[in-house]
């Protein structure tokens, strides 16, 4: 007699209230951090470009109060439209005071190169170097302004009777732009050396002026020297015969 088959019991997997809300929490916290990543990185993103909106209004507005200081800073250097009845000398103060403010908030070439200014023309050497060599050190792609900072560099440098300093600095106007500005670096040590009494050295460099830049706008007062110069051995040269 064949054996009665017995029904398999499929054991039945219950789930529980607890595991079902357990397993749906997880799924809305996954959600919920993700959306919460999502809100952070629209945040970010929203905080850069009101960032960049503040800083480019910012700068915009900072860029015209400082160029409107330094053109009320050159009318002052240059008295210019100027209702108060000032000195030459309280011009310059006020222009400086101004040329300041300006390069506080933006510092542009030429406010920089007449803050130099100033202080020279006030006499106060000490600065006008830094300022003109703070020029030097960020502004020497300014192929028209740099040859006179120069200039006013050596100068300075004279006037604080460094004299190494000063043809120091005339050698470096001679080597700029491949040597362009050569024969106003020579007339201008030929002059230092004149003025400091070394005849020798000063006609030394008005002979090299006039010899390598005959057409220079310096050669006709380096022509003017030399005759002198000339004219005064002669004599000596006769009485040693």
């Amino acid at each position: 007699m064949p054996k009665p088959i017995k029904k398999r019991i499929v054991k039945k997997i219950t789930i529980q209230e607890d595991e079902v809300k357990s397993a749906l929490m997880h799924t809305l916290d996954a959600a919920n951090e993700r959306k919460k990543h999502l809100i952070i990185a629209l945040a970010a993103v929203v905080g850069l470009i009101a960032i960049y909106i503040i800083f480019s209004v910012y700068s915009a507005s900072s860029k015209e109060k400082a160029y409107a200081l330094e053109t009320d800073a050159y009318k002052y250097y240059y008295g210019i439209d100027i209702k108060e009845n000032l000195t030459e000398k309280e011009r310059w103060g006020k222009a400086l005071e101004l040329y300041k403010k300006s390069v506080d908030i933006k510092a542009t070439p030429t406010a920089r190169f007449y803050l130099g200014n100033c202080y020279y023309n006030l006499g106060d050497f000490d600065n006008a170097i830094k300022e003109y060599t703070v020029f030097i050190d960020n502004f020497r792609s300014q192929k028209e302004i740099l040859p006179v900072v120069y200039q006013k560099l050596a100068s300075a440098y004279l006037k604080k009777n460094n004299n190494a300093k000063a043809i120091e600095t005339l050698d470096k106007l001679a080597q700029l732009n491949n040597g362009i500005f050569k024969d106003t670096a020579l007339a201008l040590e030929a002059r230092h050396y004149e003025t400091a009494g070394d005849s020798g050295k000063a006609m030394e460099k008005y002979k090299e002026l006039v010899k390598l830049f005959p057409s220079s706008s310096w050669s006709a007062e380096a022509k003017s020297k030399i005759p002198k110069e000339d004219e005064a051995k002669k004599p000596a040269d006769k009485k040693d015969k």
